[in-house]
């Protein structure tokens, strides 16, 4: 819905008054300024270092949380017992270069990552942290949990805004799927246009792109009330099939300006709207990126930049707004990453770094992964690790950045860098300098007072080619490789967390404790047997009723029915509804968890305990999960 605010009476505090402003949503955040903000363009010098300006786009993956960088770029197998963590290093396409056993799929494109290991900071704060990370500058305050504030310091995006403003109907800033905000709700600075005003604000989609209600019409911006607070937004292209009349409107108002013009070249823009849309992508190609809300931003961020968008940030997501489903890892921190969060990143990873190179847009596009800090060295008594500023790792692939690089070195704990430290200034500069950009051109705020776009160096060794690693061995992979299920393998390409059992696997029954299960009895069938007595299922690890697991999924190994079973957590009962019980024979069944119930049940390790009786059948496999597994999920691993 489009609106003019007539009132003379009220100024924003960045000197436009409100009738000049008109609001698409809050278009204004799309890049789409008034006629004196808007033709403010850099004019960089031409440069003779063949990286600068190299890039034309960044597709920044800030990773909300903070990645434990011990367990993923900088592994450390030989450290001390107490730090080294679960995991072991692999190799890569590049002799030398080991990364993760849990990012496979990325391993076959270390040629084309940079990974820059000694980036350090004091704050260990979400807060403040991911401003310096999306901003490039130490916020003025190093605390936890408050509000955007129209003070801080502008988002890359925004910057480029500022100085590079898209034409044709095109943002040149766009975030999604949601701002991010800590746990009571407090919108973290530094996603939008801060100091320079909001109409540097990004064009923002706070849908989560991978639901099936997701379209066009779903866009959303801010409505003008500022970064600062989350209500109050309305679809920007809600109606976009009635555009005539919105044609008609501008037709008809012969006073409107250019930023007015703008507002409706988007609206109407065929590029807009092609780029916007995933339902004209195969279904093939969507879960070829994983069909979760991050595989599917980075599948979006991929056709917005070829639509002509510069900057698009993917936000890693909370899955509900209450429950941390992000990589602040402080409990099971090995579980989450190797059940959820590793394999939900590798996937889209790939993807996007084998289409790049494959479209020819590589070299010019630069993605960054970059998070708010590391994490700590030490595993803590609840199996996770805690914040930690003082080294963390930033990885970078194309834009110019050679590939099969390492930057810097921690000692061996992944503690502290011990070479080459860098801060996210430089991180900042290396971005702005390979986008054609001077750390000390100069952006001014509401005020008209002049700030650098960026404090520290460009990392000139990384960005000339000079980091390539020794070439070794791959590292000894494992004597034992745990088998991974059907179900289990589902589990983990949904991106949802759960605990799970693959009855029959061994590697999966490992984590519980069985009583009543039998072996299968008939020759062609998998799983466990049950009778008339109720089998128990305890998990051993650790369980967290902070998790809010809310359904139930079981699997048996022909299809059956749900008559005659019973099924308890903790000793409280999980009714199981009149329409699954008259139901017809399946193999896949999910019941809902009562609400109120896993916060009843106690933390712990053994504090799990399932109730199952099911005369009869046959079980292949039973998972607890954060939310019901989507049909079209079982239907493509074959399960429904």
């Amino acid at each position: 819905m489009l609106k003019i605010d007539g009132s003379t009476q009220q100024g924003f505090c960045d000197g436009i008054p409100r009738r000049r402003i008109l609001e698409v949503g809050s278009l204004a955040t799309a890049g789409l300024g008034l006629p004196g903000l808007l033709a403010r363009q850099a004019a960089a010098a031409p440069r003779s270092d063949v990286t600068f300006g190299r890039a034309k786009r960044v597709i920044l993956l800030f990773m909300w949380g903070g990645p434990a960088h011990q367990d993923t770029w900088d592994m450390k197998p030989d450290g001390p017992v107490a730090t080294r963590g679960e995991f072991r290093p692999i190799g890569t396409n590049v002799p030398g270069l080991h990364i993760t056993e849990h990012l496979p799929l990325v391993s076959r494109h270390a040629d084309k990552l940079a990974v820059i290991r000694s980036v350090g900071q004091e704050d260990n704060n979400h807060s403040t942290g991911a401003h310096a990370g999306l901003t490039g500058r130490k916020h003025e305050l190093k605390q936890e949990s408050f509000n955007a504030r129209q003070t801080d310091f502008p988002h890359f995006g925004s910057v480029l805004s500022y100085l590079q403003p898209n034409n044709g109907g095109l943002p040149t800033f766009v975030s999604l799927p949601e701002m991010i905000h800590t746990t009571n709700g407090a919108i973290t600075p530094g996603q939008g246009g801060g100091l320079l005003g909001r109409q540097f604000d990004p064009f923002r989609i706070n849908e989560h792109p991978d639901r099936r209600d997701f379209s066009i019409e779903s866009l959303k911006l801010p409505d003008g009330v500022g970064l600062g607070r989350m209500a109050g937004r309305r679809a920007l292209l809600a109606g976009v099939d009635r555009t005539a009349s919105l044609a008609d409107r501008a037709n008809s108002s012969q006073s409107l300006d250019q930023f007015y013009q703008r507002a409706l070249d988007m609206v109407l823009s065929p590029r807009a709207r092609h780029a916007f849309d995933l339902a004209k992508v195969s279904d093939d190609q969507r879960w070829r990126y994983g069909y979760h809300a991050f595989g599917q931003g980075v599948l979006m961020a991929r056709r917005l930049i070829e639509a002509g968008v510069k900057l698009v940030t993917v936000y890693w997501h909370r899955e509900r707004k209450t429950i941390d489903s992000s990589w602040d890892t402080h409990l099971l921190n090995f579980t989450e990453l190797k059940h959820r969060l590793l394999p939900s990143a590798d996937r889209p990873i790939a993807a996007l770094l084998e289409d790049l190179e494959a479209s020819g847009l590589l070299d010019e596009t630069l993605v960054v992964w970059n998070s708010e800090f590391g994490r700590t060295p030490r595993i803590n008594k609840n199996a996770g690790r805690d914040h930690w500023g003082p080294c963390n790792s930033v990885v970078m692939a194309g834009g110019g950045v050679p590939g099969g690089q390492v930057f810097g070195a921690t000692d061996d704990q992944a503690a502290y860098p011990t070479a080459e430290k860098v801060t996210q200034d430089d991180i900042a500069a290396t971005i702005y300098h390979l986008l054609g950009l001077e750390a000390e051109t100069r952006v001014r705020d509401r005020l008209n007072r002049p700030h650098a776009i960026a404090l520290g160096e460009p990392i000139h060794k990384l960005i000339g080619g000079h980091c390539q690693v020794e070439p070794t061995r791959d590292p000894v992979p494992r004597l034992h490789v745990p088998r991974v299920g059907p179900l289990e393998t589902m589990l983990r390409e949904n991106g949802n967390r759960f605990l799970c059992l693959e009855a029959g696997n061994p590697d999966s029954e490992t984590h519980w404790t069985l009583q009543g299960l039998k072996t299968a009895t008939d020759d062609d069938a998998t799983g466990r047997s049950l009778d008339d007595t109720p089998a128990t299922l305890t998990y051993k690890g650790i369980f967290w009723n902070h998790f809010d697991y809310t359904s139930v999924l079981i699997r048996w190994s022909k299809p059956t029915t749900l008559r005659g079973v019973r099924l308890a957590l903790a000793g409280k009962p999980v009714p199981i509804p009149k329409q699954l019980l008259a139901a017809k024979p399946s193999t896949i069944w999910q019941v809902n968890v009562p609400t109120g119930l896993v916060p009843t049940i106690p933390n712990g390790p053994g504090k799990l305990v399932v109730s199952l009786t099911a005369p009869g059948r046959q079980l292949a496999g039973f998972a607890v999960t954060g939310d019901p597994v989507r049909d079209m999920v079982l239907q493509r691993f074959e399960l429904a």
